[in-house]
């Protein structure tokens, strides 16, 4: 596995962990805060960066499950924290509160991605 290989599986799996404290998070506050928001935007750099290193290996791109899901993942959680910015910005009480059930069905797509992104890294891996 090459440093490149490494460095960006680290960055995506920081990225799963800080986008699951910050859903889970919410959840358990029913509502967006300052410092969630601020997870959420330490996330999306982690992915952002990861999937720029991944992308930097590869010649073309496999659409495939794990890149549509990984593509669309990474755009609804930018929009996502953006949108919550944009609560938190404007003391917008009800998007502030509904953001937590935003937040699960896009983070349950993200977790799609990365699982998917798992199983194939294994199996190139792996040679099967």
């Amino acid at each position: 596995m090459t440093n490149l290989i490494l460095f960006s599986v680290v960055l995506i799996t920081l990225a799963l962990a800080l986008y699951s404290v910050a859903v889970w998070r919410s959840w358990r506050a029913r509502r967006l805060t300052v410092a969630t928001l601020l997870i959420f935007w330490l996330a999306v750099f982690s992915d952002a960066a990861a999937t720029k290193l991944m992308g930097a290996r590869v010649e073309t791109i496999t659409w495939d499950l794990h890149t549509i899901t990984g593509y669309l993942a990474l755009a609804l959680m930018m929009a996502l924290s953006a949108w919550g910015t944009l609560a938190v910005l404007g003391k917008r009480e009800e998007w502030l509160t509904r953001f937590p059930s935003v937040a699960v069905p896009i983070w349950v797509i993200w977790v799609v991605s990365y699982a998917t992104g798992v199983y194939l890294g294994v199996q190139r891996v792996s040679g099967s």
